[in-house]
């Protein structure tokens, strides 16, 4: 795992690289990932060893607070519990600008290709999935905070936003009231709420008709029998690996609980803002969901589809997708590389 310096203060964020493809390495197109709550940056390494016979080059993230990230301070943590709206607006802008400085530096020190003229290849895309999206949404929506020549570099190579199933505190979205979650339900020890959802958040579901947008048609609680849940086709040593539990009832539990109306602000300005679609000329954004997968995802994909509606239509392209949950990228990595590219 390499790490990259975002800030003058010396802010780090680690990440994982598949490499530049062997046989397309002056055209090949650059994903930029970024993962959700517990589940680190391995748990996309299904994906990333499919991506260089793709002519993709498939880097992860690790989010602050992760492993080989620089950690959260506690004044970072404070403008969260209680500062003003502007102070937690500046904390998911920060999240935003380190991310979006995080790409511009790879562009420079690892020689991106830009958008190949046709528009057809080069470039990049960034991939927000679960949580995760917060951040994506963010670096697209600050970045006008950066210098003029990395707006200028952006502006150059980013062809597309991918919205993997994007739960509704990701976007600033109001929770459902039948929610339901082990790392909120009171009745589970404390000590077993993070194990519980960690195991529970990779299993399928049957829900009735999403076609209706109706909320009561998701199964919030009980997962299917129909499948096996992920988390027990993952080895046991890699799943240690691609897991680490303390941030998910510590600092992302905070912030997204804490900046819905920052976030939702975050959200809406990336995927709807005139002023960023000038900076961003070629950004396609896409949004996609699985129909049995965990209740979180579907609030939120109806509700970018009513906001993309409000504003017209064709700012969001969305799909979804019959027979995926929430870990696609370890059940099926080669649709979900397939489903990444769609925005290319």
């Amino acid at each position: 795992m390499s790490s990259t310096v975002v800030t003058e203060s010396g802010v780090e964020l680690s990440y994982i690289d598949s490499g530049v493809p062997v046989h397309h390495y002056q055209t090949y197109t650059t994903l930029f990932v970024v993962h959700g709550t517990v589940y680190t940056s391995r748990v996309f390494q299904r994906v990333m060893s499919l991506a260089g016979p793709a002519g993709v080059r498939f880097v992860v993230i690790n989010r602050r607070d992760y492993p080989g990230s620089t950690p959260l301070t506690p004044e970072d943590l404070k403008l969260v519990t209680s500062g003003n709206d502007e102070e937690k607006a500046a904390f998911i802008s920060d999240r935003g600008i380190e991310f979006a400085s995080f790409i511009d530096h790879f562009i420079q020190h690892n020689e991106i290709p830009p958008i190949s003229e046709d528009g057809k290849s080069g470039g990049f895309a960034i991939v927000g999935w679960s949580l995760g999206n917060a951040v994506a949404l963010s670096a697209v929506a600050n970045l006008d905070a950066l210098p003029a020549p990395a707006q200028s570099r952006w502006a150059s190579h980013m062809r597309g936003l991918v919205l993997h199933e994007a739960p509704p505190v990701s976007i600033g979205s109001p929770l459902p009231p039948k929610i339901w979650s082990p790392q909120i339900d009171q009745s589970i020890p404390e000590d077993l709420r993070d194990q519980f959802f960690m195991q529970w958040i990779t299993s399928y579901f049957e829900h009735g008709d999403l076609s209706t947008r109706d909320l009561d048609v998701i199964s919030y609680i009980l997962p299917a029998t129909s499948r096996t849940p992920t988390v027990f086709n993952i080895p046991k040593e890699q799943l240690a690996a691609m897991t680490y539990i303390p941030p998910a009832s510590g600092s992302d539990m905070l912030f997204m609980l804490s900046c819905t109306s920052q976030l939702n602000a975050s959200y809406k300005k990336a995927c709807f803002d005139l002023n960023v679609r000038r900076l961003l000329p070629k950004m396609k954004v896409f949004a996609f969901a699985g129909d049995v997968t965990c209740p979180f995802s579907f609030p939120a994909f109806w509700a970018m589809e009513a906001d993309n509606e409000a504003h017209g239509g064709g700012m969001i392209t969305f799909k979804m997708v019959k027979g995926i949950n929430h870990f696609v990228h370890w059940d099926d990595p080669d649709l979900t590389l397939q489903l990444y590219m769609n925005v290319l």
